[in-house]
C-alpha cells in the first residue's frame, strides 16, 4: 500500500512538471499572425540575400503614368498663374496710364489758365499717326512747356506745373520727354487754343488695336 501511494506521488509530480513547463497554445489570429510575419520576414531575407544593395523594406515609387500626370497638373497650375499675373499686369499699367493722361491734362488746364493758351504743337494727331516712335517731338514741346526746362534734372526756368514721377520721363535725350507705362512717348495735339488731346497707344505699335488706346478723350 506504501509502495502504491508513492509511485502514485511520483507520478502527480512529474504531471505537474510536465503542465508547469508545456507553452500555452496560440490562438487561432495569433497563429496565423506568426506565420504571415514568418513568412515575410523569410521572403525578405531571401531578397537580401540574393541582392545585398536592396533594403528589407522597399519603399512604393511613383508610376511613369502618375508623374506625367502630376507634371501635367504642375504646367495647367503654372499657366494659370502666369497668365493672371501678366493680366494684372496689364491692369495696373492701363491705371496708370489713365492716371498720366489725367494729371498731363489737369497741368495743360494750369498752364491755360496762366497763358490763355495750351502748349502748341500739332505735329502729330490720332488719325494720321499710330506708331508711337513718332511722338518724341510733341512730347519734348509739351514736357519743356508743362516742367519749364529741357531736363528733369535741370532747375526750371519757368513755372513747373507739372511734378512727374521719374519713371514717367525718357531722360536719354533733350530735351526729354513724357512716356507711357510701356515705354513709349504720349502723344500731343493742340492748336494752343482747342483742349488738347492726350493719348498713350498703351503699347499698340500699328494701327489696329486703336481701341485699346487710353485718351484724354471720350471714346465711341
Amino acid at each position: 500500500m506504501n509502495e502504491l501511494l508513492f509511485a502514485f506521488g511520483n507520478l502527480r509530480s512529474e504531471v505537474m512538471f510536465i503542465t508547469m513547463t508545456t507553452p500555452t497554445p496560440l490562438s487561432f489570429h495569433q497563429k496565423i499572425f506568426t506565420h504571415a510575419k514568418s513568412a515575410t520576414f523569410a521572403k525578405d531575407f531571401s531578397d537580401q540575400k540574393n541582392n545585398p544593395l536592396r533594403p528589407l523594406r522597399e519603399q512604393f515609387a511613383f508610376t511613369l503614368i502618375e508623374l506625367l500626370a502630376v507634371i501635367t497638373i504642375i504646367g495647367i497650375l503654372a499657366g494659370l498663374t502666369l497668365g493672371a499675373a501678366g493680366a494684372v499686369r496689364r491692369h495696373g499699367a492701363t491705371s496708370t496710364a489713365k492716371a498720366e493722361v489725367a494729371a498731363l491734362q489737369a497741368a495743360c488746364d494750369r498752364f491755360y489758365a496762366d497763358n490763355n493758351s495750351y502748349p502748341n504743337n500739332s505735329a502729330v494727331n490720332p488719325a494720321s499717326s499710330v506708331a508711337p516712335s513718332g511722338y518724341n517731338a510733341a512730347g519734348q514741346a509739351l514736357f519743356t512747356n508743362l516742367v519749364g526746362s529741357a531736363t528733369l534734372s535741370a532747375a526750371p526756368t519757368t513755372k513747373r506745373y507739372l511734378e512727374p514721377k521719374p519713371a514717367m520721363v525718357y531722360t536719354n535725350g533733350t530735351p526729354n520727354y513724357f512716356v507711357d507705362p510701356w515705354g513709349y512717348a504720349y502723344g500731343y495735339n493742340s492748336d494752343g487754343t482747342n483742349a488738347p488731346l492726350i493719348w498713350s497707344t498703351a503699347g499698340q505699335t500699328t494701327s489696329t488695336g486703336t481701341n485699346k488706346w487710353i485718351t484724354s478723350w471720350p471714346k465711341m
